[in-house]
């Protein structure tokens, strides 16, 4: 938990920071949804069911289906553009290994009624300030960029008989001339490969993207990659993902523009954007990296009672001192002052509080100072 919790404050202070706000939903949703977006095939990957009413329902493995039937359903009533976010736990139904559970935490970001460039460069730069509160630098990770329209083109100028296919291959690094037979001929295979691998020139979407990029400071972290499709069904232009540089992981996060789904839902026509980033794959590279911090202290202070008869007194200055903002508990029971300290030690208290009867009868304690030596008495009216 210190860990899931410490990704989680980098997630919230960096969405927060950009002005987002946080949204959530049910983890149970109907399993049309998820079909709405991303095909029937998607049911293989999720813990669907029949529900007691005979409804087929889904534990959630996603949350931006659920943000686009919210923008369907109240998007007429909201101010654009829209800039939510959440950190929703997901579920799939797959098998476990390295980088992928059967749960997760995952941090998404999502901007709804704003069709600049601009926008796909704030997301981008919220995922890149998540990672950066975390310790990781350009030297870490780096984002893949592509638009979904410049390799259209490409098939187009090749003649491709079947964009979709071709693009799923391109997808799985499955690109060949025995893969696409039947939507391109084996010299188109050999041209397209080498575009795919050479292109380094944007278009002009992606040129006004990295000028962006720059701006907020994040140009360093961004690189063009052809080879970066995503998800047919449901992208529309603008993708990215984000990888470790050693590419020794899955993805740490992904995402790009959803331009048709709020209104495949019921809703509105609305450009829209976002990505999801997993707790998993982020927290394998983050322990990999040395970059997880200790264990957190768990308290600031132990108040140690000098005897049975100190016990009240001793709970007294905890509930000062907890009334003050500090993190104190005093032991149910006396116990020998040696072992008090251990305690506390162990716990990352750097503080003791030593509650015997002659200083109470003066309305004071005694503070040891565990970080700096040394000992004060304090009155209880003053703490």
């Amino acid at each position: 938990m210190a860990v899931r919790r410490h990704i989680e404050q980098a997630w919230h202070a960096s969405a927060r920071g950009a002005g987002f706000l946080e949204v959530d939903g049910p983890p149970l949703e109907s399993l049309d949804l998820f079909k709405a977006k991303s095909g029937d095939a998607i049911a293989g990957e999720l813990y669907a069911f029949n529900d007691k009413g005979g409804r087929e329902v889904a534990l959630r493995a996603e949350l931006t289906p659920t943000i686009g039937r919210l923008v369907a359903t109240h998007g007429q009533s909201l101010k654009k553009p829209i800039k939510w976010y959440a950190v929703p736990q997901l579920f799939r139904y797959q098998r476990q290994q390295r980088g992928r559970l059967k749960e997760h935490l995952q941090f998404n970001v999502d901007v709804i009624g704003a069709a600049e460039v601009g926008a796909d460069a704030e997301v981008v730069s919220v995922a890149l300030d998540a990672l950066r509160r975390l310790g990781l630098t350009s030297e870490h990770v780096y984002v893949r960029v592509n638009h979904r329209a410049a390799v259209d083109q490409k098939l187009a100028e090749l003649d491709c008989a079947d964009n979709e296919k071709v693009l799923r291959l391109i997808d799985k690094g499955a690109l060949t001339a025995e893969n696409a037979a039947g939507a391109l001929g084996t010299a188109a295979v050999g041209e397209l490969q080498a575009w795919l691998t050479e292109q380094t020139d944007g278009d002009a979407h992606l040129g006004e993207f990295f000028a962006a990029c720059e701006d907020f400071g994040v140009r360093e972290f961004v690189e063009l990659d052809r080879h970066i499709v995503r998800g047919l069904d449901y992208y529309t232009g603008f993708v990215f993902e984000i990888f470790d540089r050693g590419l020794s992981e899955r993805a740490i996060a992904g995402g790009g523009r959803y331009d048709n789904l709020v209104e495949k839902l019921g809703g509105p026509s609305l450009p829209a954007l976002g990505f999801g980033m997993g707790d998993v794959v982020l927290g394998d590279l983050l322990k990999d990296l040395k970059l997880l911090p200790a264990a957190p202290a768990r308290l600031d202070a132990l108040v140690v009672p000098i005897g049975a008869d100190m016990l009240g007194p001793a709970r007294q200055v905890v509930r000062r001192l907890r009334d003050g903002g500090q993190r104190a508990e005093a032991p149910f029971a006396p116990i020998k002052v040696g072992k008090a300290f251990k305690l506390a030690e162990q716990a990352g208290a750097t503080r003791v509080f030593l509650v015997g009867p002659d200083e109470w009868a003066d309305g004071t304690v005694k503070v040891k100072d565990l970080r700096e030596g040394g000992e004060t008495v304090a009155y209880f009216a003053e703490l």
